[in-house]
């Protein structure tokens, strides 16, 4: 993303330059088409005639908040122009209707004993409401709260560890044990891990695991040592596959701000590839409310001519859990995305930090 040192000097633009720009901006992205100087101004709310506004607007385009397509043509934003819009020309992103917001609780709240049909829900609200591409990132193992550990015989010295997290989340894998156990040592050793390392993260987990492991071996009884070495192999989880839904791409096929064929190309090859927009929503999990990262001030969103408009959220203690986000072209109506992706990002956080949950 690009912070406000990186852009064009947006905080000098006086009242008029200010002024023409937002209708520009309005206008774009309404129609998306060019915008002439006789279009701002019947809408803009100055008393200018056109060519004072074609003045502003050629200050603007060597500012390099505005472009000319052709010759004849009027102008369209940049992607500085848009950045300019988003952190200074949106007061208050609009509020979600109470009747929608209830659908919404309602359609998350029906999955909420399952996160990842939970976060699936999501994805298709975000894509649906938009119109766009909804993006939910679930949340990563390592982050939350894991209530049961679980394990199940499978044959000779082969055990399935099984990982309960908070809210339905589990993580499966296969450990050995140095001799076979019979399912009512593995109730009992299930039991004791639960009892004692339950109620904690993964990272939690391991450092009670290393203190314990380096007291007195010899004074563990057989269902002490059982359950540390099973409960060790099966939080050693270095690599945990994020999941990220992606729902709506076939929205955008339909969108003027992507009727060039190459643009959607890029933009469907930019989806495909999952690892790098988990990159790109992974980078953004720290960040504070809701960010928008336009065209090309990310190689990602750069090459398929698009925006990303996203927020994380939280779990119970306020963790990062993951980011529910929107993919659209960049002359998208930010103002009703930021509320739409802020409003889901509060719904999931409130189910997932729900006690209830």
């Amino acid at each position: 993303m690009t912070d406000d040192s990186e852009i064009l000097p947006e905080a000098e633009l006086d009242a008029r330059q200010a002024e023409v720009l937002r209708s520009i901006i309005q206008q774009h992205i309404a129609c998306g088409e060019p915008v002439g100087s006789r279009t701002v101004a019947r809408i803009a709310r100055l008393e200018l005639s056109a060519a004072s506004i074609r003045n502003i607007m050629a200050e603007l385009e060597e500012r390099g908040l505005l472009s000319q397509p052709h010759t004849s043509a009027g102008r369209v934003p940049t992607d500085g122009a848009y950045r300019v819009y988003v952190r200074r020309m949106i007061d208050e992103p609009p509020r979600v209707a109470p009747s929608l917001a209830q659908s919404i609780e309602e359609a998350l709240a029906r999955n909420r004993s399952e996160v990842p049909e939970m976060m699936g829900e999501a994805s298709r609200q975000l894509s649906h409401l938009s119109q766009q591409v909804g993006l939910v990132l679930a949340p990563d193992l390592r982050r939350i709260i894991i209530d049961r550990l679980e394990f199940f015989q499978l044959d000779g010295r082969r055990v399935m560890a099984i990982l309960v997290g908070r809210g339905g989340m589990v993580h499966q894998r296969v450990v050995e044990v140095a001799a076979p156990l019979d399912h009512r040592e593995l109730e009992r050793i299930s039991r004791h891990a639960t009892e004692q390392f339950g109620g904690r993260t993964l990272r939690q987990m391991r450092k009670l695991l290393r203190t314990r492991l380096r007291e007195d071996r010899a004074a563990l009884d057989r269902l002490q040592a059982s359950s540390l070495s099973l409960a060790e192999q099966a939080v050693t989880v270095d690599t945990v596959e994020a999941h990220l839904f992606v729902e709506g791409a076939s929205n955008l096929l339909g969108t003027s701000g992507f009727s060039d064929l190459d643009m959607v190309r890029a933009l469907f090859k930019t989806l495909e590839e999952k690892e790098t927009l988990i990159g790109l929503l992974s980078r953004l999990l720290d960040g504070h409310g809701v960010q928008v990262v336009i065209g090309s001030e990310n190689p990602l969103t750069d090459r398929a001519h698009c925006s990303l408009v996203a927020s994380s959220y939280h779990g119970e203690g306020g963790r990062v859990m993951g980011t529910v986000g929107i993919v659209g072209p960049t002359r998208m109506p930010y103002a009703r995305v930021i509320g739409l992706v802020d409003y889901l990002a509060a719904v999931l956080t409130r189910l997932l930090s729900s006690p209830n949950n």
